[in-house]
């Protein structure tokens, strides 16, 4: 598993990128479900768009560990790409929520 993160090409980026969101997603659901239970009696603290908000913004952190090391330009450029597309798709989703 470590070969392929250590592999430099826009299909490593592209897959580390597409996937990390979905599993931070879930990670956060069930830890602010959680807390809200305990805390709040079943009020959420976080709402769901907020949640996927923070999910996106993650993978920035991904972006930032691969395009400080010169020989992973290509991952982190997909990783860029990647995260540039699940925000589009974010706000396109979440204006026609808000649009009545």
């Amino acid at each position: 598993m470590m070969k392929f993160l250590k592999k430099d090409s826009y299909i490593t980026g592209g897959i580390l990128a597409a996937i990390t969101p979905f599993i931070i997603y879930f990670i956060l659901e069930a830890t602010v479900e959680k807390l809200s239970a305990i805390l709040t009696e079943g009020f959420p603290l976080i709402k769901e768009h907020n949640i996927l908000l923070v999910s996106v913004f993650l993978n920035m952190v991904i972006f930032y560990s691969y395009i400080h090391k010169k020989e992973y330009d290509k991952s982190g450029r997909a990783v860029l790409l990647v995260t540039f597309i699940y925000t589009a798709i974010y706000l396109v989703w979440r204006f026609k929520e808000l649009s009545f």
